[in-house]
């Protein structure tokens, strides 16, 4: 096949080109090449086209649909700064462009593969055992000022368990991000499905591995804990990190990513490791690979924005043929050992660790 791939030079975006590659496909890239997203320039091999553009760009979308049969695309704007409008605008508008272009009738494009994220169901599903199956409402600031960080029944006010979500769960994004996510989602279904365009979907949990880009503040958990133990600091804890989330190997997610492109049905799909794990126990975990003895720390802060358990089902994806192949130790060492052959670490650590926290993204309970 003749796949684009949006945001090919980036951390998910590379593994999945190299792995179309590897298994005779003809891959071209579009990306900006931004050095805050991508760190280092991107190491790709030859036989892959690099387009450099702008998915806010129509004439950079028409460059690079030459031809192409599917569309993989990748490429979004994620950070916990508010910059609303330019998250829409590449996330949302960038997608819009790319559909009025698909709709138009004059590329090739069979198939169309969205990276998307848990992020646009928000809480997801919790159990009540007065109301049964329920989605709370986003955390409340007033409660979060004081520390109360589970979200209560938004029916009884009472205590909630939270559960699995399947791809059929309640939207409810508590971020911009997940919100311009879900509006790409909404947009892609819609015109793929008039214009007689497949599309898949893919739902991705908190993506972690070996080359994700210390230099970007908003990469997640394993890069802040990685980067504080490197550097003799403890692991520092959001909330009282108990927050449970699902990690799942940019290998694995790569692998997905093909078999959209390449055989599953239409529709909607989570990508996650399968097994819900605490903030904690990836320090925990991140601790024992870098064999350092340290406590971590809970100051009492938390991020605006951020859900408290993300927990997605991946039945309906295992059920297609993919299942994940790295746990979280796997996850942890490969990155722990990537970072130990990078320099300057000090300086990204002052440049980007207190970034949030100035900016008034992360606040401490009062």
């Amino acid at each position: 096949m003749k796949v684009l791939i949006t945001g090919g030079a980036g951390f998910i975006g590379q593994r999945t080109a190299l792995l179309l590659l590897e298994q005779g496909h003809q891959v071209s890239i579009l990306d900006n090449l931004s050095p805050v997203v991508h760190g280092q320039p991107p190491s790709l091999p030859a036989g892959i086209e690099v387009i450099q553009g702008d998915v806010r760009k129509r004439e950079d979308w028409s460059r690079a649909l030459k031809d192409r049969e599917v569309v993989m695309h990748l490429a979004d704007h994620h950070d916990y700064l508010p910059s609303y409008s330019k998250m829409l605008e590449v996330n949302a508008v960038g997608t819009a462009l790319l559909l009025e272009l698909l709709a138009e009738g004059n590329t090739a494009v069979r198939r169309l593969v969205l990276g998307s994220t848990v992020a646009v169901y928000g809480e997801g599903r919790y159990r009540c055992p007065q109301d049964g199956d329920v989605y709370p409402l986003p955390r409340r600031p007033q409660a979060l000022e004081r520390g109360i960080w589970d979200p209560p029944c938004p029916k009884c006010g009472g205590a909630i368990t939270p559960m699995i979500t399947d791809e059929s769960g309640t939207l409810r994004p508590t971020s911009a991000y997940g919100l311009s996510k879900l509006a790409q989602e909404d947009l892609t279904r819609m015109v793929a499905e008039r214009h007689a365009v497949d599309w898949v979907i893919l739902r991705y949990a908190a993506v972690q591995g070996g080359t994700q880009p210390f230099q970007n503040a908003y990469v997640g958990a394993l890069r802040i804990f990685a980067l504080r133990l490197a550097l003799g600091r403890p692991p520092q804890m959001l909330e009282d990190g108990n927050q449970l989330r699902d990690f799942v190997h940019v290998g694995d997610v790569a692998r997905a990513n093909v078999a959209a492109a390449e055989q599953l049905p239409v529709g909607i799909y989570n990508v996650a490791g399968g097994k819900a794990q605490t903030v904690l126990d990836l320090a925990r975990t991140l601790m024992r690979v870098a064999e350092r003895d340290l406590v971590p720390e809970t100051p009492g802060c938390y991020r605006s924005g951020d859900p408290r358990h993300v927990i997605p089902d991946i039945s309906r994806i295992k059920a297609a043929g993919w299942e994940p192949q790295m746990g979280l130790e796997s996850m942890a060492r490969e990155y722990w050992q990537w970072l130990q052959r990078q320099g300057d670490l000090e300086a990204y650590f002052e440049g980007a660790d207190h970034l949030m926290q100035r900016t008034g993204t992360v606040r401490f309970i009062r």
